[in-house]
């Protein structure tokens, strides 16, 4: 059974349990999740009888043969709108109760499908459905975790490329902006097929915008950069974040700055050391915090610890002061504790961890973060 199949086969599960015959999906990462179809504008009709059907539209029949080949796929006619080709199949399968994905179907779809319902005479009830698939996103399955594997291993590639260039002082006159695009350029040299989100680099003071767009600043002569970068590859992501230290230019920063450091990493330490399965996401996160509170920067500590990723690049669970998910095996998730100064600068290490039975492995524990290694 391919790995799509079984997919399917876990949703299939769930239709009695929640009261419906059939489920029609519409976000195109959950198509794309239980079908290996990458294109778009398409919806995946999950029936009871071991029948699914795509369905999609001319442009993408070629791509639906090479994605999917063994998926029943229903193409509809130039001018025939999705809504009333799903109606037509809803009314094909004599369907009474069709789960709809409540969060990523608009009001105004879910009437008009109604609508062509009620043309063709078809007494079927869309009931809205929410976080089924997302549900079992959250356990990533070998292929998953395989592939995410390959996606920080091409991020990794990125920045050691950087790192080699920081390191034999091969970047004079370069900016922010220049960081990011020769990082994003090593990454698909070496195997990505994009970024998996607006790299971000933040030099000196600026590496406390949590969220920096990387800007003209240069980097000669600043006391610090931060570079939070992640790749894809098939469709997973990876998410990173490094502080590179210019020892020579710290200008007064330097015992500041060592001081900063080290305590983000002790509570990435303490977190990733308290991660098991059973825990929930409220404690790791809590973990982190209080060493950071502890350590007099509570209030520059100003965001999650961590969140989960695969298809996209924030998915649930998160670590978070505010969500009490327990754990499981197979969560993939990041951490990345940061503190933050207006005019001084920041700090934020992150790494990419698996869930295992024993607690947790570090994905990305082959990226460099002691302070030493970091300094250039």
């Amino acid at each position: 059974m391919s790995n799509y199949l079984s997919r399917r086969e876990k949703i299939r599960g769930t239709l009695e349990q929640n009261k419906i015959d059939s489920f029609l999906v519409t976000n195109p990462v959950n198509v794309r999740y239980l079908s290996g179809f990458t294109g778009g504008d398409s919806f995946l009709l999950i029936l009871p009888n071991d029948r699914d059907i795509l369905l999609s539209d001319g442009r993408f029949t070629i791509q639906i043969e090479e994605e999917c080949p063994n998926l029943e796929k229903y193409i509809r006619s130039s001018g025939e709108v999705i809504h009333h080709s799903t109606a037509k199949i809803i009314e094909k399968f004599n369907l009474k109760h069709c789960g709809v994905e409540a969060d990523s179907m608009t009001l105004s779809c879910q009437f008009d499908i109604l609508k062509e319902l009620e043309m063709l005479k078809n007494n079927c009830c869309l009931v809205p459905q929410s976080g089924i698939v997302e549900g079992f996103r959250t356990i990533k399955d070998k292929s998953e975790i395989a592939t995410i594997r390959k996606a920080i291993d091409v991020a990794a590639q990125g920045f050691f490329f950087i790192a080699g260039l920081l390191k034999n002082r091969r970047t004079a006159g370069w900016n922010e902006i220049d960081v990011r695009n020769e990082l994003e350029y090593r990454m698909r040299l070496a195997g990505a097929d994009e970024k998996s989100f607006p790299t971000i680099v933040g030099a000196g003071a600026r590496a406390a915008l949590p969220h920096g767009h990387p800007s003209r600043t240069q980097i000669e002569g600043q006391s610090h950069l931060l570079i939070d970068w992640g790749a894809i590859v098939n469709g997973y992501v990876s998410d990173l974040t490094r502080v590179f230290i210019f020892e020579s230019k710290n200008k007064g920063k330097g015992k500041k700055l060592k001081t900063i450091y080290e305590t983000v990493l002790g509570a990435q330490h303490a977190a990733i050391d308290a991660i098991k399965p059973g825990k929930t996401t409220v404690e790791i996160d809590a973990v982190a915090r209080s060493i950071i509170r502890d350590a007099g920067f509570g209030k520059n500590f100003n965001h999650n610890l961590g969140h989960s990723f695969g298809l996209k690049i924030h998915e649930n669970p998160r670590f978070s002061p505010s969500q009490s998910t327990v754990l499981k095996v197979g969560m993939v998730m990041t951490v990345e504790p940061g503190i933050y100064i207006q005019d001084w600068g920041g700090v934020r290490i992150e790494d990419d961890i698996l869930i295992t039975k024993d607690g947790c492995e570090i994905l990305s524990k082959d990226v460099p973060k002691a302070f030493d290694e970091m300094c250039v």
